[in-house]
């Protein structure tokens, strides 16, 4: 396999366009083709025009999942975020139902819970999705975009992992993988991490923060998601997803967690004062993380094109991580045999 062909296994990429033939669309899969990427992500708005994205409605999501399968391999991984309530890219106005938001849902009982999580599971499957950028199991409301947008499943971490736990049985059995977010904990952080670098140094705890990925990483067919957030105490510049002190200190060593761990968007404001794009891939790919997200959807410009020059830039240490590669093409086969795999 050549440089250029590894190197997109390490890439999540946001596509633009909704139906096979959009020339957006074509552009980005060719150029997710050219390096070999085998893991993307959708959304129902592109940030920057303010128009609909890749999410019209049953049908056409279909026929989009499979057109995007049969550029890049049967095997690829297609996500979003489906968390419910405010952040839905399936919602309502494309013929989906509308599902809780993580406070809400906290509030169930436990038996309408397990119903709830499976509607939601069940209709990621229907289209073709396989993995859910859920659930947020950031605990508290400190932050204004977790807990004051509905996020987070409360302050109890034993509670958080109760609800956790529903969510990931749920897509289990319906075949899609899931992604803890946001290590090691934006619950407490101050700021937004799109437009900002928060600093948790001072409001993170341990015991609080990090109990649901004691609890849940372990289970089959989980990835974790780093967060942009700053952590004096464990790394003195970089946010935790540029930190090898935190990615592979704290969660791939300390928690001794063995799956696939990838980043936060790197199109947000808070890992991009780090550096150029190469260099924030670079970091990204040196600190630990096995795949390295940016959903091409922000007022950059940045497309699919453009992130797999910036990743060609930094192909030696794309490249360099054998037991990287493994993760991801293990996991890759997992959530491709879907239910039951």
């Amino acid at each position: 396999m050549t440089t250029d062909a590894k190197i997109g296994e390490r890439l999540m990429l946001g596509l633009r366009g909704s139906e096979p033939g959009d020339p957006g669309l074509e552009t980005d899969l060719a150029a997710c083709a050219s390096v070999g990427v085998r893991a993307v992500l959708l959304f129902d708005r592109d940030v920057a025009s303010g128009r609909a994205r890749n999410v019209i409605g049953r049908d056409q999501l279909r026929g989009l999942t499979a057109h995007i399968r049969s550029r890049l391999g049967a095997d690829t991984i297609i996500a979003v975020d489906q968390e419910g309530g405010r952040v839905q890219r399936l919602g309502p106005d494309h013929g989906f139902a509308a599902h809780p938001s993580a406070a809400e849902f906290a509030g169930m009982p436990p038996r309408d819970r397990v119903a709830a999580a499976d509607r939601l599971a069940a209709e990621l499957a229907d289209v073709g999705i396989n993995l859910n950028l859920s659930p947020c199991v950031d605990i508290g409301d400190g932050s204004p975009v977790i807990g004051g947008l509905g996020r987070s499943f409360g302050g109890d971490p034993d509670a958080v992992v109760e609800c956790a736990s529903a969510v990931i049985v749920a897509h289990r059995g319906r075949g899609i993988g899931c992604a803890l977010k946001h290590f090691p904990g934006h619950g407490s952080a101050p700021g937004d991490s799109h437009k900002t670098l928060p600093d948790i140094t001072r409001s993170f705890d341990p015991g609080r923060d990090l109990a649901p990925y004691r609890a849940l990483c372990a289970r089959d067919g989980i990835s974790v998601m780093t967060a942009h957030v700053l952590h004096r105490g464990h790394d003195r510049s970089r946010p935790a997803s540029l930190s090898r002190p935190i990615t592979t200190g704290l969660l791939r060593e300390g928690m001794r967690f063995g799956g696939v761990i990838m980043t936060d968007s790197l199109d947000m404001e808070g890992v991009r004062r780090q550096g150029a794009l190469e260099d924030v891939i670079a970091a990204a790919a040196g600190a630990g993380a096995d795949l390295i997200v940016h959903a091409c959807n922000s007022e950059r410009a940045e497309h699919a094109p453009e992130v797999a020059a910036a990743a060609g830039a930094a192909a030696a240490r794309l490249t360099a991580d054998a037991e990287a590669f493994a993760r991801l093409r293990r996991w890759r086969r997992e959530l491709a045999r879907g239910p039951g795999g």
